[in-house]
């Protein structure tokens, strides 16, 4: 093992050039590994969450924006469904049915309004607190209490669509109720609340609350914000058809493939309502990242061949540095052939912990963004 000796030797009385020799190849190694191990970690988390929704229900227009509404809450819809679609689909048995209404914001989280039957078809657990009883009662995500340092019976206000509109709506005051346990996925991040909540919110429910009615002056201007107890709790209405409030998505898990054939086949000519297969849509965006993931690869092998030239860019240049080095080893009766060897084995070591390096970096990096990409796209 002379050669090894001797190689490991000369890198170790050089740690500035064999230092950088090592980030070079480490980088080159990185790139392409963590890119294809993120992109492998999002495609699995994004595929689990499509897979147990088979079906999503909801205005015409953007696929990937429907479904990426439905799934994670992120996008907006430009219309809506009528709640009594939704009874319409309940009534027919053909599996688990949840709607989902996600127009309104509370400190950026998405506040989504739907039914108790959401946390069994997602298998969410209460980690502090109790499930919600009245209008205006919310649960939250575990990121969201965690961000936000809040707690049961802490409250939590929604932000307003427009600041500048002093005769709009109020914001409404939430009474935080309990705390989910984490999920690691976009539950994680966001506030629940009942479907009539999320309609007060909006405007469509009302309540007979004499500190909001015009007397003189208006008390747009002196309150900060609409507020549910239990006193008046009650008095919260609407006068409108209750078929016609909006939802922006209903979620569907057929219990078998005949029922989710003839959803589909019932809302394939709907002139306002679409339905989809959200593994389907979620594989045709996977498609897109894929294709930029190979656009990428050409890049890192551009980069891992620059890399190489380098690399022996360095070896003869050191070759020449090192004359009267291998002058010396020839004196001492050192073989071509070995010094040759003792080269080699300095670009094997290097190699050898640049790739330690590579796939340890690339494992942090896995780590560290394993829960970002479970709550994105979980």
């Amino acid at each position: 093992m002379p050669s090894f000796f001797l190689a490991w030797r000369y890198l170790w009385t050089h740690p500035g050039q064999s230092t950088v020799m090592v980030l070079g190849v480490t980088i080159a190694f990185y790139l392409p590994l963590v890119n294809h191990q993120l992109v492998d970690e999002f495609d699995r988390t994004i595929g689990a969450r499509a897979a147990s929704t088979p079906l999503v229900i909801g205005p015409k227009g953007s696929r990937f924006d429907l479904v990426l509404h439905g799934l994670y809450f992120r996008a907006r819809n430009n219309g809506n469904v009528p709640y009594g679609e939704y009874n319409k689909l309940k009534q027919l048995e053909i599996g688990e049915v949840i709607p989902v209404h996600s127009k309104f914001t509370s400190q950026g989280y998405p506040v989504v309004g739907t039914r108790k039957n959401y946390f069994h078809f997602r298998n969410r657990k209460i980690r502090q607190g109790k499930a919600m009883q009245i209008h205006g009662d919310c649960e939250l995500g575990a990121t969201v209490a965690t961000k936000l340092g809040l707690r049961p019976g802490d409250t939590l206000l929604t932000d307003r669509e427009n600041l500048f509109d002093l005769a709009g709506e109020y914001p409404l005051k939430l009474n935080i109720t309990a705390v989910l346990a984490p999920s690691g996925t976009a539950d994680d991040t966001t506030v629940f609340v009942s479907l009539e909540t999320a309609w007060i919110i909006e405007g469509i429910w009302h309540g007979h609350d004499p500190s909001l009615d015009h007397n003189g002056t208006s008390p747009k201007l002196i309150k900060k914000h609409l507020e549910i107890t239990e006193e008046n709790a009650d008095s919260f209405h609407s006068h409108e058809d209750s078929e016609t409030f909006p939802l922006t998505a209903v979620l569907i898990r057929p219990e078998s493939k005949k029922a989710q054939a003839l959803l589909l086949a019932d809302y394939e000519d709907h002139p306002s309502i679409q339905a989809l297969k959200s593994p389907v849509v979620m594989d045709e965006l996977m498609g897109m990242i894929l294709r930029i993931r190979d656009f990428l690869d050409a890049h890192h092998s551009l980069v891992t061949l620059a890399m190489g030239a380098l690399l022996a860019l360095i070896v003869a240049l050191t070759r020449r540095l090192r004359t009267r080095e291998l002058e010396t080893l020839t004196l001492l009766g050192c073989r071509k052939g070995l010094q040759w060897t003792i080269q080699i084995t300095e670009m094997t070591i290097v190699l050898g912990a640049a790739l330690i390096c590579a796939f340890g970096l690339t494992y942090l990096t896995i780590q560290f963004a394993a829960s970002y990409l479970l709550v994105m796209a979980g």
